[in-house]
């Protein structure tokens, strides 16, 4: 009998003839070989039949829990052998392999579990070539020089070990290792390329109900494997008479719902409960960020008030003051800012419309506004501006330190979908529509009144977030799968390529970052150095809707690879009833996750797979982009 060492590790551990640290590996030494003689690192086929699968070996070495891989070279193209991880060894037939690659001895390889046929993981192959059969969180994936090909849908079943079924006279296997997957990094998260191939399966609601705090309490909890970070449920059904559906969604990811947190070990967070649902109206919740307490500080008006009655979608905090939020009501003209700790407004409205000059600035028309946007020092607000009639015709602009008004209206034959302050004050996206559907932007430079406009052809963006001096968004007709691009302001040209893509997709019925959020924006700091991440969720069978991020830098990488941080899941199902989404848009359910001031926060809400909606917190493991 051979003596064995047991290494373990952090969630993994290896059987091995020698001692071995996560991260590392070794190479394979061969037992139960049949036909074959090893030479060096070299097994080759030299008995047995020419053309059958009567000849092989297996590792010494084995896989017994955990993440791990197998990898190994290819020594010529005119052989046909197959190899890869195996739950045992029964004989050298190749369908005893349960996850393995198959080299057909003319320079094609495949996947095949159990002698049965895997697509995706067709690759043409050359001597020299290296390949892995690797379990990753739990998952078995296949790598050809690194890249990924392929994920199987089967679960490993451990221990695992390298198993090698030859079939041509001469065919070699050469470099063969085993090694243990380093244990996840501090504050979990992982990095993939965008646009890989790689699948994820959503959680049921019963895994999710796993890893909840126990009894649907507040407070922290790890996303299992592969993500490993930390998320916070903000609310639960207590938040609700007789456990009513009464959270509203999030309402956007452009408008934060966290408070200027940063230096202090709290943070504030808003959100809307429907009065008619069993809430009371907007709520106030504290989180501590040392303890990952959760302590409910009840409503924010009391229930006379007319703001008890609001959604909250259109409010967001200041970026700078850390207890001022941007409040708005429903056919009002005023955007007022809030103390949420002393429950009193501001004297004055940080923007009026109606001071605005009539006709000299504003139309006579103009009533209400909605989709406000301030600046990040609070001195510069925009809106969307509706007549009596609740039509939107036009943006209005104001700038508190000159006390100035500008109002922007809707050319003849566009409709104003929206417009958007930037973070510094100093510059205006207007994005229009036509009648048939299509889109175009206007970028107004606030301080010079130029305006540039960009027709969606060319790259016009669609569900965006503003920088300091720059919007990040979806270029629609972009030819990489639902691509986000950054559009850098002065427009340096309103034709394509009009902006760097940052992130795209894996296929074209995914939008990861569908609403894309930037409450991170720095001034001062290149939008290079700046990240932004984004939510959504659908009906996509086989892959989870997962909250990502993107550096801004699509030079990030030498090989110029896009890197994405892949954070959690959504964990939204569109057809389970929790949102109340009356209208069957899914408009109500779809997160619209909104980062906070810092860029380590991410806040959203979901359904759970059920029939309520919650709120929840993810810490975003933004050191995982490097330097």
């Amino acid at each position: 009998m051979r003596s064995t060492l047991a290494i373990l590790v952090t969630c993994v551990a290896l059987v091995l003839h020698d001692s071995a640290t996560a991260g590392e590996e070794q190479n394979v030494v061969w037992t139960n070989v049949v036909n074959a003689t090893v030479v060096g690192t070299v097994l080759e086929k030299t008995g047995g039949y020419d053309g059958s699968d009567d000849a092989g070996a297996a590792s010494q070495q084995e896989l017994s829990a955990g993440d791990g891989y197998v990898e190994f070279t290819v020594g010529e193209a005119g052989t046909f052998w197959v190899a890869g991880l195996s739950h045992g060894n029964q004989d050298t037939r190749y369908g005893d392999i349960d996850f393995a690659f198959r080299f057909n001895g003319v320079g094609w390889a495949d996947v095949v579990e159990n002698g049965e046929y895997l697509s995706g993981g067709d690759t043409p192959y050359v001597p020299g070539d290296v390949f892995r059969v690797a379990v990753v969180g739990g998952r078995v994936q296949y790598f050809r020089n690194g890249r990924f090909l392929v994920e199987s849908a089967r679960s490993p079943q451990y221990p695992l070990i390298l198993d090698v079924s030859l079939g041509t006279i001469d065919a070699t296997v050469h470099g063969a290792v085993l090694g243990i997957s380093p244990p996840p990094p501090p504050g979990g998260g992982f990095l993939e390329s965008a646009g890989s191939p790689a699948l994820r399966p959503r959680f049921t609601p019963a895994q999710i109900e796993a890893f909840l705090p126990a009894g649907g309490a507040r407070g922290a909890f790890v996303f299992p494997a592969p993500y490993n970070t930390t998320g916070v449920r903000l609310t639960n059904a207590s938040d609700c008479a007789e456990a009513q559906d009464c959270l509203w969604y999030a309402g956007y990811s452009y408008w934060r719902n966290t408070n200027n947190h940063a230096g202090s070990s709290h943070m504030y967070v808003f959100l809307g409960t429907a009065r008619e649902h069993g809430g009371a109206g907007p709520m106030l919740i504290r989180y501590d960020k040392l303890t990952d307490a959760v302590d409910p500080l009840g409503p924010l008006f009391d229930a006379a008030s007319p703001y008890s009655y609001s959604t909250g979608e259109g409010w967001y905090f200041s970026a700078t003051l850390p207890t001022r939020l941007y409040t708005f009501l429903v056919g009002s003209p005023q955007l007022r800012r809030y103390d949420i700790l002393l429950r009193q407004f501001e004297a004055s409205p940080a923007m009026d419309l109606a001071d605005c000059p009539r006709p000299g600035v504003c139309p006579r028309s103009a009533a209400f506004i909605t989709q406000p946007h301030s600046s990040d020092d609070d001195l510069v607000h925009s809106a969307t501006v509706q007549d009596g009639d609740w039509r939107r015709i036009g943006c209005v602009v104001y700038d508190g330190a000159a006390g100035k008004f500008r109002f922007f209206g809707a050319p003849k034959g566009y409709s104003l979908d929206e417009c958007h302050v930037d973070k510094s004050g100093r510059w205006l996206m207007l994005l229009e529509t036509r009648a048939d559907g299509s889109r175009r932007n206007r970028v107004a430079s606030l301080p010079r009144g130029r305006i540039a406009t960009i027709e969606d052809v060319d790259g016009a963006l669609g569900h965006l977030d503003m920088g300091f001096g720059y919007a990040v968004g979806a270029d629609t007709y972009n030819p990489l799968p639902n691509a986000t691009i950054r559009l850098t302001f002065p427009i340096a040209s309103t034709t394509r390529p009009i902006g760097p893509v940052v992130h795209f997709n894996k296929r074209w019925e995914m939008a990861a970052a569908n609403h894309v959020s930037h409450g991170n924006a720095r001034a001062g700091v290149p939008a290079e150095s700046q990240y932004a991440c984004g939510s959504n969720a659908s009906r996509v069978p086989d892959m989870a809707d997962e909250i990502v991020c993107f550096p801004l830098d699509p030079a990030h990488n030498a090989n110029g690879s896009l890197d994405v941080l892949v954070v959690a899941q959504v964990m939204t199902d569109l057809d389970a009833a929790g949102g109340r989404d009356v209208d069957g848009d899914d408009y109500e359910q779809v997160p619209k996750g909104n980062l906070d001031v810092t860029g380590r926060y991410f806040l959203w809400t979901t359904n759970l797979g059920g029939g309520r909606l919650d709120a929840f917190l993810v810490k975003i493991p933004a050191e995982r982009f490097g330097p």
